[in-house]
């Protein structure tokens, strides 16, 4: 089943305003975690599960959504990370042809996981990275 991306994004928005009010979405993008983005993509045969996640940069925080498993929808609200923590939660970045990637290490985790990011996905991954980089102190506004 396919998906259009700008009513994932307006279902996204709305579930971001049930799990804080006074957020502004800036920009949503869709991941799944794990190492292999194919093999991942293989077993899942599009089937979402507990390792699919909207993540949401808002004004205030980022959001990590899970995907339910019943359509392309947000569900829980699994990780409320704050604005200023991400950066140190961020590792390394490949962008590749068809699935990009970059590591993430979760709160209460120990070891960062890589999050892989479907070309569809891509600039708006490109905006969060480049939303978060502005925020890192000593850069100009």
């Amino acid at each position: 089943m396919g998906f259009i991306k700008s009513t994932t994004v307006t279902q996204v928005a709305e579930a971001v305003g049930q799990s804080d009010p006074l957020a502004r979405p800036v920009v949503t993008l869709g991941v799944g975690s794990g190492r292999h983005p194919f093999l991942w993509a293989m077993l899942s045969a599009g089937i979402a599960d507990s390792d699919t996640f909207f993540v949401t940069l808002t004004d205030r925080s980022v959001l990590f959504h899970e995907v339910t498993s019943a359509g392309y929808r947000p569900g829980k609200l699994r990780y409320d990370v704050e604005r200023e923590q991400v950066r140190t939660r961020l590792g390394e970045v490949r962008r590749g042809f068809l699935w990009s990637t970059f590591r993430f290490r979760f709160p209460g985790d120990t070891e960062a996981v890589w999050l892989n990011v479907k070309r569809a996905w891509r600039p708006e991954m490109d905006r969060f990275l480049d939303a978060l980089r502005q925020d890192s102190p000593g850069r100009p506004s």
